[in-house]
């Protein structure tokens, strides 16, 4: 029933709604904060630790659209666009001199050709490199010993829409580089930073389908829309109303 509702402009009411939601969320995370700091006496010693023993050498894309970049050879002003990979990961490096617990997902074929994957803990050594989603980079940062910062930059949250499961929460999240002491900063987008997970026909790169493997599996297609009629603005305000009448028995 629901399905028959998607069509009802109610951007304004949305957005309300998100700006509402963004504000409680920042309440959620201060009270989630404090209650941290009072009940882990060991939260503050902990706290970014090893920030500085991690740093995100490469960003990794997927397909070819997901992104807008600046075509820098078409224009010299900046204003034309260009579309290039989404950021589907990160490799890291660990150029601390202790040893880093994280989890990951490791991909494999099931009998049916599927990527299925494996939860699995791991260690990155010393001048170890390893490559994580971001859903489980977002992981491997949020520890207090990271805690969202990095030796080369930091991780921030997307402006998009608020998310409707933990995945996705945690993929919302992604790595910004910090400027040098003239202002200026990689971008995750450059060239000289960003390696693609895929080849010229959309498959996943040997050296990557252990992590990246799930991307070699078929989309999966959207349930089809219950068909119904298609309400208005109009329609909307008006079975509010009446509905309010109805209930006062005017």
């Amino acid at each position: 029933m629901d399905a028959v509702f998607d069509n009802v402009p109610v951007a304004q009411q949305a957005e309300a709604v998100d700006s509402s939601a963004k504000k409680e969320k920042v309440q959620a995370m201060k009270a989630a904060l404090k209650e941290t700091v009072q009940t882990n006496p060991d939260f503050a010693s902990k706290l970014r630790r090893l920030s500085n023993s991690v740093r995100v050498v490469n960003t990794l894309g997927y397909g070819k659209n997901g992104n807008i970049v600046v075509d820098k050879s078409a224009s010299a002003d900046g204003r034309a666009l260009k579309p290039t990979s989404a950021i589907c990961g990160y490799i890291i490096e660990n150029i601390g001199s202790e040893a880093i617990e994280y989890t990951t997902e490791d991909f494999a074929q099931d009998e049916t050709g599927k990527f299925v994957g494996t939860v699995v803990k791991k260690t990155l050594a010393p001048g170890q490199k390893v490559a994580l989603t971001r859903q489980y980079m977002t992981m491997f940062c949020a520890a207090p010993e990271i805690s969202f910062t990095l030796a080369n930059g930091k991780i921030v949250s997307s402006s998009k829409k608020n998310a409707k499961t933990l995945k996705e929460e945690l993929s919302a999240y992604y790595f910004s580089f910090n400027k040098d002491e003239n202002g200026n900063a990689l971008q995750v987008n450059d060239d000289e930073v960003k390696l693609s997970v895929d080849d010229a026909d959309g498959k996943v790169k040997p050296e990557y389908v252990t992590t990246f493997g799930y991307l070699n599996n078929p989309k999966e297609g959207r349930a089809a829309r219950a068909k119904g009629t298609k309400f208005t603005t109009q329609d909307l305000a008006a079975n509010y109303i009446n509905k309010m009448l109805q209930e006062q028995g005017v």
